[in-house]
């Protein structure tokens, strides 16, 4: 009997749900911390937020122009730049990412809406503390400052931790990421050096129009968090750790990992530059919990035996980025 093959595996269906999530959380970090408090924080995002700013109640047809018109109108236009200077194969890795975060945010303006003017609009707040304390501006800056930084944090861990998903399972949510691309095959611009450029010129630009030293701040503030925050949940592995160890006894050793933590073990042939003997190493990929539990047992076996940790900055593999197959 033949067997139909399935269109999707579980693997496809639950990476295709962790890269919704992950568009979805930056969504929602752009729709309810960014954008309705007018913070500019550089990429797609960050244009569509000043030119909405600078275009107020602009409207065609009736329809007013919104942040999440201006991203879908920005991607489309990055996206036929990456089909004609990238390639068809990163235009359909792009294409999905790229419409469905503007629709997400779309929604998410729709409820924020809905919510009323004042959820969480420190714009408003603002307002109403410039009249009831009869202060300059510059002095309400000051004392909502905090405020502000509250709304960068979360803002930059969410969209950071999004993000990260997304590029995890191997997404591209286009915006700048097709810029860079063009930048660096064409122009040999490393990624780092291109997102700073892109970047820091939409957060320039958006200061010298708002004449706000405080909108750097909180432009490079917001892109520092998302960005260490992206780092560890996209190339942190399993937050894993590189064990490596020397000691007189790996057999023990080595068949206490497989007992207690069920880890595979690496055993590497090496040999001691000041008593010219060999020894064995081994190395074994664990988490940090796994390793402080591991790592008493070690020393019970050999209370002089030499360990030293390294961060494994990405895991793949069995059980770490994929199960053990049925019946190995």
């Amino acid at each position: 009997m033949n067997k139909t093959k399935k269109l999707f595996n579980k693997k496809q269906i639950r990476d295709f749900l962790i890269i919704n999530l992950g568009v979805f959380l930056m969504a929602f970090a752009y729709s309810v911390f960014i954008d309705p408090n007018n913070l500019i924080i550089g990429g797609v995002g960050g244009l569509a937020t000043l030119l909405k700013t600078i275009l107020g109640d602009f409207s065609i047809g009736g329809y007013h122009i919104t942040s999440s018109v201006l991203i879908l109108f920005f991607n489309i236009i990055l996206l036929i730049f990456g089909l004609i200077f990238i390639g068809k194969t990163f235009f359909i890795k792009t294409l999905y990412a790229s419409l469905v975060y503007p629709v997400y945010v779309f929604v998410l303006e729709i409820i924020i809406k809905a919510l009323g003017p004042n959820f969480i609009n420190l714009t408003n707040i603002g307002n109403e503390l410039s009249s009831q304390l009869n202060v300059s501006d510059s002095v309400i800056k000051v004392i909502m400052a905090g405020a502000y930084l509250v709304f960068i944090i979360f803002g930059g861990v969410i969209s950071g931790i999004g993000l990260g998903l997304a590029m995890k399972k191997g997404s591209s949510t286009g915006g700048v990421d097709i810029i860079q691309q063009i930048f660096l095959k064409y122009f040999k611009i490393p990624f780092s050096a291109s997102l700073i450029l892109i970047d820091g010129t939409i957060v320039l630009s958006a200061a010298i129009y708002f004449q706000d030293l405080f909108t750097i701040l909180y432009g490079f503030s917001f892109i520092l968090i998302s960005g260490f925050v992206l780092d560890s949940v996209a190339f942190s592995g399993f937050n894993s750790r590189a064990v490596h160890i020397i000691t007189k006894e790996p057999a023990l050793v080595k068949a206490k990992i497989y007992e207690i933590l069920a880890r595979g073990v690496t055993e590497l042939y090496a040999r001691s530059g000041y008593e010219e003997k060999d020894f064995t190493m081994l190395v074994c990929i664990m988490s940090n919990k796994e390793f402080y539990k591991i790592k008493s047992v070690i020393l019970e076996i050999d209370k002089r035996a030499f360990i030293y940790v390294t961060r494994a900055s990405e895991v793949h593999g069995e059980g770490f980025s994929y199960d053990s197959p049925d019946g190995v």
